[in-house]
């Protein structure tokens, strides 16, 4: 039996991410001068290096948002979770690594102390 929609009872309609995205702008394709900076002033040891060279708009984000610990957690985890049901391509395996010592090193290091909303 199908619905008006034409789809099974029950059955979640695909959405297609890739026509929802904006057309990629210059920040998206190349590392900007405050991406740059930001990348450059991390340690070498976390220096996310294949990130910047496939991700240069990941980069550059993270420069503007790294003074804020919310919005820098927030963006960590939409980064290494998939909350699509599955349908996201991934990041490479050296990316996904860099990704997480690069959050390892901000929750212990740049931002250590955490304080709730309710404290």
């Amino acid at each position: 039996m199908a619905t008006e929609s034409g789809r099974k009872p029950g059955v979640a309609a695909q959405v297609d991410y890739g026509k929802l995205r904006h057309p990629p702008g210059k920040d998206d394709l190349e590392l900007s001068p405050e991406g740059r900076a930001w990348l450059a002033s991390n340690d070498e040891s976390v220096r996310p290096e294949e990130l910047s060279a496939a991700f240069p708009r990941i980069v550059n984000r993270m420069a503007r948002l790294w003074r804020t610990p919310r919005q820098m957690d927030r963006y960590f985890e939409d980064l290494l979770t998939d909350d699509r049901g599955g349908t996201r391509k991934g990041f490479p395996f050296g990316v996904l690594l860099e990704l997480s010592t690069l959050k390892q090193h901000y929750q212990s290091k740049v931002y250590p102390i955490r304080r709730d909303v309710w404290e």
